[in-house]
């Protein structure tokens, strides 16, 4: 009889599970986004939201923590029961905290779901800059002249790109750090420094203007928002790294969760309702999931991991 209750107790134990798994989501889904309101984490997961409310039945609550440039909302994010229902908007910021080692998490602590968007760090240049190609600036710095580099923040990701491209051009820029892009981008114009490394989508309306021209960009492939501006790659430079942005939760998120969450992001791209999105932020359309996704995050964190070691020196 005690064999009997104990089996019958079994199966319903296993009833209980299977049918929880199965009615995933059944309540209210919160994404953390680690940075105040407005920004690009921000704006890419609001503009996301009304779609997955409709695909995964169920209201997303949009959560800004933002401090330590993503540490403090990411922090609460790993922490978070690994249940489906506080993930957070990831982005190379957590490559860049991590390889800083600002934090006590890394990416090995999250369970990345999807990468949706992304954009190439971008060498450009004032518009009546000496410079032409990517070449004749690299040649400058290995003749000894001081090219002075801006970007935005210390040891933020474009520091860590500009360190990361000149690890790869085998020269040392005069890497100089401005509080923000807009800072970064006037000193550019103004002739305050030579060239910038930026996001691409921070450059599109100085580039589109005239105002500063692109030398070389950071993509595999040239991208379909800067067409005319060659990669790292095809000027010989063997470095290729993204800005980008998808979502993430802490290790441990059952299956199917991951698999409702993919099959929604790929339905949403199939339908291309977020591509009017993607253009009004300057940002490439560029899914990743499973295997493929976890090799571009190990990957990625690795080349992060690298520059920041050499900017510590």
């Amino acid at each position: 009889m005690k064999k009997l209750i104990v089996s019958i107790a079994a199966t319903f134990a296993v009833v209980a599970a299977t049918s929880a798994m199965a009615e995933y989501p059944d309540k209210n889904i919160e994404v953390i986004v680690p940075f105040s309101a407005g920004g690009g984490n921000d704006t890419f997961v609001r503009a996301l939201q009304p779609l997955l409310e409709e695909k995964l039945d169920t209201d997303i609550v949009v959560r800004n923590i933002a401090g330590g440039g993503g540490a403090v909302g990411l922090s609460r994010a790993v922490a978070s029961d690994p249940d489906g229902y506080t993930l957070a908007a990831a982005s190379n910021a957590l490559q860049t905290l991590e390889a800083m080692g600002n934090v006590a998490f890394t990416s090995e602590d999250f369970d990345f779901v999807a990468k949706v968007l992304e954009e190439p760090y971008v060498v450009a240049v004032g518009s009546d800059s000496e410079f032409e190609t990517l070449e004749s600036m690299v040649t400058a710095a290995q003749n000894g002249q001081s090219v002075q580099v801006g970007v935005s923040g210390v040891g933020s990701s474009a520091h860590i790109a500009a360190v990361a491209f000149s690890d790869a051009a085998d020269v040392e820029f005069n890497i100089i750090p401005y509080p923000g892009g807009s800072e970064t981008i006037s000193a550019a114009m103004g002739g305050h420094v030579d060239a910038v490394v930026l996001g691409g989508a921070e450059l599109r309306s100085p580039l589109q203007s005239g105002r500063l021209k692109a030398l070389g960009m950071s993509y595999e492939e040239r991208s379909d928002s800067l067409p005319d501006v060659p990669t790292f790659k095809e000027e010989g430079y063997d470095l290729s790294l993204t800005v980008w942005r998808g979502i993430a939760g802490p290790k441990g998120l059952p299956d199917n969760v991951k698999e409702t969450w993919v099959s929604a992001i790929e339905e949403i791209m199939a339908e291309g309702s977020f591509q009017e999105t993607a253009d009004n932020l300057g940002l490439d359309i560029a899914p990743l999931y499973g295997d493929e996704l976890d090799e571009f995050i190990t990957t990625s964190a690795q080349i992060m991991r690298e520059a920041a070691g050499d900017l510590a020196q």
